[in-house]
């Protein structure tokens, strides 16, 4: 009887010792000076970036914070406390341990240790990349190159490529041991910034259900897609926006694009710094070329009626604009980020997109110049 006894607690030791004997997790977090005192008692959310919901949440106390529970399988997971701290992560059976100040700092588990390895590895890249872009940016700006220069010149294109190459291989070794679970996911998702769409869309067909179900994954290959319905020389898709006029009455796309005129279509928003900078560029062209075979569109998207209104009457818009589109225009077109300017020939076709700065000019000159205009 004894012996059953002291069996049974050392079973029951193991337990609480080693989360991993058992099928259960522990989080353990920790939040480092300075912060520790500025989110004491605030509230730690575990958010599941697949269905952009939160499944579990704690309070701070004493600069730390644990989770506990069990999962079938490695899943990923988010971090966040207030509006600044987060952490990526892969949530397992195991101890696993987080500094919310360390963005890469979860480690304690087999695929987190992997996952913190490789992200220091990744800086260690970006970084060589980024040194590297700056010596040839500063190397373009210099009119007459010396020989010196011109050899340090490829020596950095050289360079360059070799991280690159660096980066390929070490996403390519992670994500062949990992095809089919959450490292593999976040590894393949990580790496989409640097594949091209086809190479992407290859690796994402050989990955087991795990990683073609990651949402963040499945969004950008539904992109990838969208934008190749929507290359250059494929024919613009309508959309009506209900009270898209300024007036308040409804207006479509094709109320401008497709009827004889080169159309310039600026999709923006008040709030967004970018787009407003962009705006001398398309005054200028708006000035040089308005006619009968020329016309600019701007389609203010994401953000209320109201704020693109008050926009507008400080601001005289040169050309018509449609207002309150939402995010209808950006998903059909396959646009992640704002300014985005496509060019349509006057039969709705793609001439060009994602136009900026002195590439736009350049574009419009050329094609309305070919015209004798």
């Amino acid at each position: 009887m004894k012996k059953s006894i002291v069996i049974g607690f050392w079973a029951a030791l193991a337990f609480i010792v080693n989360p991993l004997m058992s099928n259960t997790y522990v989080v353990e977090g920790v939040i480092s000076f300075p912060f520790a005192t500025t989110y004491e008692r605030q509230m730690v959310y575990m958010y599941d970036i697949v269905t952009r919901k939160n499944t579990d949440s704690t309070w701070v106390r004493n600069g730390r914070f644990t989770f506990a529970g069990s999962v079938d399988e490695p899943v990923f997971r988010r971090l966040v406390l207030g509006r600044q701290l987060s952490v990526d992560f892969i949530l397992e059976n195991g101890t696993i341990s987080v500094d919310m100040t360390n963005w890469r700092s979860a480690k304690g588990t087999p695929l987190n240790d992997e996952l913190s390895k490789y992200r220091t590895e990744m800086i260690v890249y970006h970084t060589d990349i980024q040194n590297t872009g700056a010596i040839q940016q500063l190397l373009q700006r210099t009119q007459f190159l010396d020989a010196f220069e011109i050899i340090l010149q490829r020596q950095q294109g050289e360079k360059f490529k070799q991280h690159r190459n660096s980066i390929d291989l070490l996403n390519a070794r992670l994500f062949n041991e990992n095809k089919d679970n959450a490292l593999g996911a976040y590894i393949l998702w990580n790496w989409s910034l640097y594949l091209e769409p086809e190479n992407l869309e290859s690796l994402f067909a050989q990955a087991g259900d795990v990683v073609r179900n990651f949402t963040p994954l499945k969004n950008i290959i539904e992109i990838n897609a969208k934008i190749r319905q929507l290359a250059v020389g494929m024919p613009f898709i309508d959309f009506t926006i209900e009270n898209g006029n300024i007036d308040g009455s409804s207006v479509s796309l094709s109320d401008f694009v497709g009827r004889g005129k080169y159309v310039l279509v600026d999709f923006w928003a008040s709030w967004c710094g970018p787009c407003l900078a962009e705006k001398p560029n398309l005054i200028e062209v708006y000035n040089k070329f308005k006619g009968d075979k020329f016309e600019i569109l701007g389609v203010a998207v994401r953000e209320r009626r109201e704020a693109t209104m008050n926009y507008l009457e400080k601001n005289n818009s040169l050309w018509p604009q449609i207002i309150d589109a939402g995010d209808t225009p950006l998903s059909l077109y396959g646009i992640s980020g704002i300014p985005h300017i496509i060019l349509f020939d006057p039969d709705g076709k793609i001439v060009a997109r994602n136009l900026r700065g002195d590439q736009l000019r350049t574009k419009v000159a050329r094609v309305l110049t070919s015209l004798n205009y």
